[in-house]
């Protein structure tokens, strides 16, 4: 769990450097180059944060893989089972629970 929680803060920290160079890297080119249009500027910066974005976002699933992984790992090593798979199993039963019924009550002739 620790392992999970120093990668978590690793991506973040990751994130925010990767921000802050894509923002001093957009904000180069129109520096240097004076009577760079407005327009040009807001779409520029623009790709940029929407880049930026899309990385946080594959670190946070990442991250979330990573916890899945280790709580999927701890479950087992202590012999315990999700819910999801706990409502799986407990669906099964009651479909099966039905079959049977449906087949005791709702066959008459058949070998009865």
């Amino acid at each position: 769990m620790k392992d999970l929680l120093k990668k978590g803060f690793y991506t973040g920290l990751g994130a925010g450097l990767l921000l802050k160079d894509e923002i001093m890297e957009a904000l180069t080119p129109p520096v240097a180059s004076d009577g760079l249009p407005l327009e040009e500027l807001r779409e520029h910066l623009r790709g940029v944060l929407t880049r930026v974005a899309q990385g946080a976002q594959a670190g946070a699933k990442e991250a979330a893989d990573a916890g899945e992984a280790e709580l999927d790992a701890l479950l087992e090593r202590l012999g315990l089972a999700r819910v999801e798979d706990v409502e799986t199993l407990q669906r099964r039963v009651a479909d099966l629970e039905a079959t049977l019924a449906a087949h005791k009550h709702g066959k008459p002739g058949k070998g009865k």
